[in-house]
């Protein structure tokens, strides 16, 4: 078994409604990873804690600020499907595979209406999402660079 490959989205939008659509498509079947959600995440001194990842997605969604990385098993689907809600008011969507990652990437890409991502090997998103944002334009112009890639009007 080789290592996951993770794709990663930044998605237009920071909804509930987002996530929820991402999940139901990638892993409909899939189950939350942790037990107990905590805000902030691993905090010593939690503000709020919650017993399920719906909760804590709706607490995510009612603040912006919050920042939560989920984590949910991907059922039929990918290995893993992850949300993740950034400190400064993103959503990041990401999935893990052991196949070729590029079909996958452009999936991803096409549900959620952006272009702002990357694929990377066993490694979680920058964040927050204007970090995310920086680090996706980054690995494009190296992959142009490498790639001798120029743009023609």
């Amino acid at each position: 078994m080789g290592p996951y490959r993770d794709v990663y989205v930044l998605a237009r939008e920071r909804s509930v409604a987002e996530a929820n659509r991402f999940l139901a498509a990638f892993a409909p079947r899939g189950r939350a990873a942790a037990d107990e959600y905590e805000s902030p995440e691993y905090s010593d001194q939690p503000t709020v804690v919650f017993s399920t990842a719906t909760e804590a997605i709706q607490y995510c969604g009612a603040h912006p600020d919050a920042g939560h990385r989920f984590y949910f098993d991907g059922g039929d689907g990918p290995a893993h499907a992850m949300p993740f809600f950034t400190s400064d008011g993103g959503l990041i969507l990401g999935l893990s595979i052991l196949a070729d990652a590029e079909q996958l990437f452009a999936q991803l890409k096409a549900h959620a209406g952006s272009e702002i991502g990357y694929i990377t090997v066993e490694d979680p998103p920058c964040e927050p999402a204007s970090e995310f944002r920086r680090s996706a334009d980054d690995l494009l112009q190296q992959y142009r660079a490498a790639h001798d890639y120029h743009e023609y009007e």
